[in-house]
């Protein structure tokens, strides 16, 4: 997914993800998924960009297989000439190998704002164990699907990925064990869980 804007001074460098064998269900499924999460980030990039300022985003991705998923890690970096700091975005997208279908925070809890709650608890707890200091910002550990929309199902839990700036700059990461969101998961969903 390579492009420039037609002055040529901001170009961008999009690896995704594709599929290809399997059920063609779920690699159709997966690959247009990719492909929108990527043009999800380039998109504003685009959009908000200094037409007189060179710059660069490159995307790159990530894939976890799961017995029930298939999902997808997509970080971008995004330079301009002359700022201070790159700029760093992610995207992420669960493709259930069952349904060939998205799984969304609604389809992954019982109730979906029991689910955001339990995110909402597990962060404030978990982010200062692995990144130190205090209880992270209470704006971006509100319990709104935003906060917690970049996800993948792992072996050792739900592993979270933040927004740039949404507890200061860059993309922490953490895992929420699933033994701490197997009582709010969809009965359906409980198969993430499993090896």
């Amino acid at each position: 997914m390579d492009g420039a804007t037609a002055d040529d001074r901001g170009r961008w460098h999009g690896r995704v993800a594709q599929l290809s064998g399997g059920d063609p269900r779920v690699a159709d499924a997966f690959n247009k998924a990719s492909k929108a999460s990527a043009n999800g980030q380039i998109e504003p990039v685009r959009a908000a960009a200094d037409p007189d300022a060179e710059w660069l985003l490159e995307l790159n991705p990530t894939l976890t297989f799961r017995p029930t998923a298939i999902a997808e890690l997509i970080v971008g970096v995004y330079s301009a000439r002359h700022a201070a700091h790159p700029t760093n975005s992610v995207s992420t997208i669960a493709i259930d190998s069952r349904t060939a279908k998205p799984i969304t925070l609604a389809d992954l809890f019982r109730n979906q704002q029991d689910g955001l709650n339990r995110l909402s608890e597990q962060t404030k707890i978990i982010f200062p164990q692995v990144y130190g200091g205090t209880t992270p910002d209470e704006e971006g550990a509100r319990p709104i699907a935003d906060n917690f929309a970049n996800w993948i199902p792992t072996s050792a839990g739900m592993e979270l990925h933040f927004n740039d700036y949404q507890f200061g700059h860059g993309l922490p990461v953490i895992t929420v064990p699933w033994s701490a969101l197997t009582d709010v998961l969809a009965p359906d969903m409980l198969a993430l869980t499993h090896n």
